[in-house]
């Protein structure tokens, strides 16, 4: 039953980390340890990450984990969300309205945006070809229909 309850929920939640396995469980942390343990010996389940794994059935393709994990960080998530929402109405958005919004440094926005662009998940624009000033400078989704795809997919 117990074993049951962590594959539902990392069926449901591919990437979830331990903390939110506890959180979401009500499970001890002995419990969570046992069955993890044993469902990655068993080949059941894979863990990625050493310091804070992430745990995925292992039918999930190794290219979409890098995806899942930094879509399930909630900084990343808030900028994704955000700059989706603005990609719908085909608008570029920059870094300090991005901060704005999500409520986060411009530092801690600035370092999710390069994340998220090397990866290929947002691209940069420019936002007013006429100048050369940095803060004409925008974000917006490279892929919409390819990431809400994934983001239906693993419930991001």
């Amino acid at each position: 039953m117990r074993k049951e309850i962590l594959i539902e929920l990392i069926q449901k939640m591919p990437g979830i980390s331990y903390n939110e396995i506890v959180r979401d469980t009500g499970l001890s942390n002995g419990v969570i340890s046992h069955y993890l343990i044993k469902m990655i010996e068993s080949e059941e389940i894979e863990k990625e990450g050493v310091m804070r794994g992430k745990y995925f059935m292992r039918n999930i393709p190794k290219k979409d984990r890098i995806v899942i994990t930094l879509l399930r960080n909630k900084t990343n998530n808030d900028v994704f969300k955000y700059l989706m929402e603005k990609t719908k109405t085909n608008q570029s958005v920059n870094a300090s309205e991005i901060a704005k919004k999500v409520r986060k440094s411009g530092s801690t926005i600035s370092v999710s945006l390069k994340i998220l662009q090397k990866n290929r998940i947002v691209e940069r624009v420019i936002m007013n070809k006429n100048s050369k000033l940095t803060n004409d400078i925008g974000y917006k989704i490279s892929n919409p229909k390819l990431w809400t795809t994934y983001f239906m997919k693993y419930n991001l």
